[in-house]
């Protein structure tokens, strides 16, 4: 400890004795400049290792059931299942999954059980605004904030389970179709979502995160 001290004391004098004390202030404060920019580096690269562990965490905790599902049923892909959870309570984050473990938005009672929540819909410019109802946006389409019951359940899996059957019963009522754009598109096509952009959303993530690998554990395992 006492070496280092000497020899910054050294570099000290020969910076001052080189640029001068207003020349030697500017190389301290340059010096100073540097490592809180090599600090907030750190602290951005730390967070964004963080964020990259919880996203990670929360598609596991959805893959992991929606797989055993998809090997019983045959039905809803597990990269489907995945990118709608994402979509939906926003990697886990939304109210709605916090407190009613209503990972995909889904409406009504589950065993009598329910949550008031509101919820984002997009309707044409000229639907009138219904009371109890908040305009988020309005553009080539009408984005409305709605007050609705939700579905509140006990775990993640009860989530996914029922998730599958309320899928299978109204959206993709065909078994074994292997293409997530396939069952994206059936999705919007069915009017699973007001969204316009659904199942590009859907397409989207499903790439951008490798969801797919989800999909080949579930058919060939």
């Amino acid at each position: 400890m006492k070496t280092f001290k000497w020899i910054f004391g050294i570099i000290v004098v020969l910076i001052i004795g080189f640029f001068g004390f207003k020349g030697a202030k500017a190389v301290y404060n340059n010096m100073e400049q540097n490592q809180v920019a090599k600090d907030n580096q750190n602290q951005i690269i730390e967070t964004q290792k963080k964020e990259a562990e919880a996203k990670h965490k929360f598609a596991v905790s959805i893959a992991n059931p929606s797989i055993k599902v998809y090997k019983q049923s045959h039905q809803v892909l597990p990269s489907i299942v995945v990118a709608q959870a994402i979509q939906e309570s926003n990697w886990g984050t939304s109210e709605l999954y916090k407190k009613a473990n209503n990972i995909f938005g889904i409406k009504g009672k589950y065993k009598g059980q329910s949550i008031r929540y509101y919820t984002d819909e997009y309707v044409s410019n000229d639907t009138p605004t219904k009371k109890g109802e908040k305009v988020v946006r309005e553009g080539s389409q009408k984005k409305v904030s709605v007050p609705a019951t939700f579905r509140k359940y006990p775990s993640i899996t009860e989530a996914v389970e029922n998730h599958d059957r309320v899928i299978a019963l109204n959206f993709i009522k065909q078994k074994n179709i292997t293409s997530y754009v396939d069952q994206a598109n059936m999705l919007q096509k069915n009017n699973y979502a007001t969204d316009p952009t659904y199942a590009k959303s859907l397409i989207k993530l499903i790439r951008q995160y490798n969801l797919e690998k989800y999909d080949n554990e579930a058919i060939n395992n």
